[in-house]
């Protein structure tokens, strides 16, 4: 019992207690009391045990259930600034010594960081001998017990904690080091404190730290924002496997947003006259009824049809206007702004159209009553908004399924069926692999994580080859799969979701169903590659049409209307 100088070894393994237990400042013992049982010498008190000081090296840690010790920097850094506040249970061996019976991360931290010294509970009973066979059961039970029916903080409860500590006055730096946390989970729960609805939304509908994190990135204020919010909420409780992609949808189309209105403002900073677009990707000619597209315009009534009318030339025209959409590379997926020129009055200015229809459009339209019309451009609208947000759906998918793939090639060893695949792949995906090798396998070793070569012909050995030299076979089955999964992924695009594109027997919806069975959940826009008749909600994947998103009890302007309620089942 004394504290000198540490000494001697630990062997053996336990956890004895978890850092939320451990490490108090080491204090003097309290002094007795006459009717304090611990301190009374009567033979109640002393089948109570006896709490008192100890060298942490004088402890002996003897067999155990658990088998592997786990002492992360942050619980021994913890142990390090507050001590071992949790005592270490122990008994007695039959030549004197402490055996350690609970709390072997415990004194093996404290021995780690030089504690002179922990606060032990001596329990009254000796320490079991292997020839005690009853006393081994009761061991390895308690042991069982002490790390079984322990239950940790929830994500919940901490985020609740970090807030009382930051109206506390610590900011989340100083979290972070009292509680010895990592950095990047304190800015989370900061985060995610930060922001009334994700807080209640986290409690309601027991989130994940990420995914409540997620939903106060979007909780801004902004009508948008609020409707990212409430998508997010919905998804994260009724489908959570595609809570990612709701996500990176929302990430785009704030992207989206913000690249548009830096080129309006731009575009008017310059003069020029701009149109703003519709949900349907059309410019919003509501102002303009004549207006047209500048693609669908001959410069003059004389000139021959098909005669380009560019931008360039348009530029002096008084009609000219320009309207922006944002679109995103097929390979990349980075976004970019496209401008699309119109004449506001092309007959006024003019312009003819691009070519002579053998039946003109009031001809057509002549036999047709208004109602017909109507309907025929409702139609017409409805399918161009379900395009647009398809194809919006399918590039926040891009990002989604390339992290899974790269998750997926970083195992330690490929997913079943890896080189039924792969064959398959060989047999079948001529253009796609043929394509893929042309180019040096880039999209293969960007998703390994290796340079991306500039192409086969480069002059540089491929870098896969050095993942290849000396590799087991289950490394080169990985890579093999990296490049065929990467061929059918370069050889998606934005119109491989649209029925007439996707049919079951392709590689497309052969890839797709490989991820499927891999643990990836597809979108819906991505289960039309597997099977062009699936259902898709509403028709159009817009997170923000979700049946229920406006069960969140999120109110229009921004404000918490009340408690996030239930979403549909």
């Amino acid at each position: 019992m004394s504290t000198t100088e540490l000494t001697g070894t630990v062997d053996g393994s336990n956890d004895g207690g978890s850092a939320a237990e451990t490490a108090a400042e080491t204090v003097a013992p309290a002094a007795s009391s006459d009717n304090d049982p611990l301190t009374t010498p009567d033979a109640e008190a002393e089948d109570l045990g006896v709490l008192m000081w100890m060298d942490p090296g004088e402890l002996v840690v003897g067999i155990n259930t658990r088998t592997e010790v786990r002492l992360d920097a942050h619980f021994v850094a913890d142990v390090r600034d507050r001590g071992v506040r949790e005592p270490i249970t122990v008994r007695r061996r039959e030549d004197g010594a402490l055996v350690v019976r609970k709390g072997q991360r415990r004194t093996l931290a404290a021995l780690k960081v030089g504690l002179p010294r922990v606060r032990v509970f001596l329990e009254p009973d000796d320490d079991p001998t292997e020839a005690d066979p009853q006393g081994q059961i009761a061991r390895i039970v308690d042991q069982l017990g002490e790390n079984h029916h322990r239950s940790g903080i929830s994500d919940c409860e901490e985020v609740a904690a970090h807030q009382e500590l930051l109206d506390l006055g610590l900011s989340a730096a100083q979290i972070a080091r009292q509680t010895r946390t990592p950095a990047a989970r304190i800015r989370q729960t900061t985060r995610v404190a930060a922001s009334e609805i994700a807080a209640k939304a986290m409690a309601r509908y027991e989130l994940t730290l990420d995914q409540a994190a997620v939903i106060s990135e979007f909780d801004d204020g902004t009508s948008e924002g609020i409707e990212a919010v409430k998508a997010l909420t919905v998804c994260a409780a009724s489908e959570p496997g595609r809570f990612a992609h709701t996500a990176q949808r929302a990430r785009n189309d704030r992207e989206d947003r913000r690249l548009l209105a830096e080129a309006v403002e731009q575009a008017v900073e310059q003069g020029s006259t701009v149109l703003r677009t519709d949900e349907a990707g059309d410019a919003d000619t509501q102002a303009h009824p004549a207006a047209r597209a500048l693609t669908e315009l001959r410069p003059r009534v004389e000139d021959p049809q098909y005669t380009r009318l560019s931008a360039e030339d348009h530029q002096d025209c008084p009609g000219h206007a320009i309207a922006f959409e944002v679109t995103r590379h097929w390979s990349s997926n980075e976004p970019s702004v496209e401008p699309i020129a119109y004449c506001l009055d092309p007959d006024r200015h003019g312009h003819a159209p691009y070519y002579e229809r053998r039946v003109s459009t009031a001809e057509a339209d002549e036999s047709k009553s208004e109602d017909e019309l109507a309907a025929e451009k409702e139609v017409a609208r409805v399918e161009r908004k379900r395009v647009v947000e398809g194809n919006k759906a399918w590039d926040a998918a891009v990002a989604v399924r390339r992290e899974f793939v790269k998750a997926l090639l970083a195992r330690k060893s490929a997913p079943n069926n890896a080189a039924l695949f792969v064959a398959t792949a060989m047999a079948t995906g001529g253009h796609e692999l043929r394509k893929a090798f042309e180019s040096g396998n880039q999209l293969a070793c960007a998703l390994l994580g290796v340079e991306v070569p500039q192409g086969w012909y480069s002059g540089k050995p491929n870098p896969l080859l050095a993942l290849l030299d000396g590799a087991r076979a289950g490394k080169s089955t990985q890579v093999m799969l990296a490049v065929a999964l990467a061929a059918e992924e370069d050889s998606l695009h934005r119109s491989s979701w649209r029925t007439g594109h996707a049919l079951p027997n392709t590689r497309a919806a052969a890839y797709m169903r490989a991820l499927k069975g891999w643990g990836y959940t597809p979108t819906h826009v991505e289960e039309l590659v597997i099977d062009p008749e699936t259902p898709a909600p509403g028709e159009v994947e817009n997170p923000s049409d979700a049946e229920g998103a406006s069960d969140t009890g999120i109110g229009p302007e921004g404000t918490n209307a009340g408690a996030v309620t239930e979403p549909p089942a």
